[in-house]
């Protein structure tokens, strides 16, 4: 893609846009519709930058293989992007549209994560363009100085609003304890560190408008499923009941 993408004005991605695909794409490229689409990936410059590219061996019988390694771990994507230093061609959350959208006056409530309280982080969105669209506004979560390795910063929200030109909305999006949280083998539980994160929004990964600072002030273990941010419904499907086990003479299951 690097290649040509220069010689372009534009260029559209269309993924697998499905059985009316070609219908939508017209209503875009003739101006019906505003797009409002953010890439779920980062497109690399050249294939070594990936950060999945060590893990691939340099030969093309790669099927053949009974297991890989993949070195990227943690840093699958974006994540390994910015943890290396290197600006891809497009970054995670990238998307064009026929206006522009401007960002300002954050706020975090609390400042200081306190127990289970949610944490709203709040901001105001105008379209400041002269067509109406919509905005997929991105929350990105990273701590100062973590214990374990972690990424600089990690996707923990977003919300997508539509505006018409010249308009304003107040935009939240909530966090809580599991967005600080990263997971601890030995415990086997979320863990979140006395330590101050840091708040970034922006339209992309690499294209952030506002910055602010959070602070937890004391060490948190959570459990795996009351911390689950996922709704009951959907939590309850997934969870695997363990054997009874026999405490003082009462047997007792749990899950996980």
């Amino acid at each position: 893609m690097s290649d040509w993408i220069e010689q372009v004005p534009v260029a559209l991605h269309a993924f697998y846009p499905g059985q009316n695909g070609g219908q939508a794409l017209a209503e875009i490229l003739f101006g019906k519709v505003n797009p409002s689409g953010k890439l779920p990936i980062s497109i690399e410059r050249n294939i070594e930058d990936n950060p999945a590219y060590a893990s691939f061996p340099k030969f093309d019988n790669q099927n053949s293989l009974a297991e890989m390694d993949y070195k990227d771990d943690l840093m699958l994507g974006y994540r390994g992007y910015e943890k290396k230093g290197i600006k891809p061609l497009y970054p995670f959350g990238y998307g064009l549209s026929y206006t522009t959208f401007g960002y300002s006056n954050i706020k975090v409530t609390p400042g200081v994560a306190v127990g289970n309280t949610p944490i709203k982080v709040s901001f105001d969105l105008t379209n400041t363009g002269k067509v109406s669209g919509s905005e997929v506004a991105q929350l990105y979560v990273g701590q100062q100085n973590p214990k374990v390795e972690r990424p600089i910063k990690e996707l923990k929200g977003y919300k997508k609003v539509f505006l018409k030109p010249g308009e304003s909305k107040r935009v939240t999006i909530e966090l809580n304890d599991r967005s600080l949280a990263y997971f601890d083998e030995k415990s086997k539980q979320w863990v979140v560190d006395a330590d101050t994160f840091n708040i970034a929004l922006g339209a992309s990964s690499q294209d952030i408008r506002l910055n602010a600072k959070l602070v937890n002030s004391f060490r948190q273990e959570l459990s795996t499923t009351t911390s689950n941010p996922l709704p009951r419904s959907a939590l309850n499907s997934v969870l695997v009941e363990k054997p009874p086990v026999k405490t003082g003479g009462v047997f007792k299951q749990t899950v996980e």
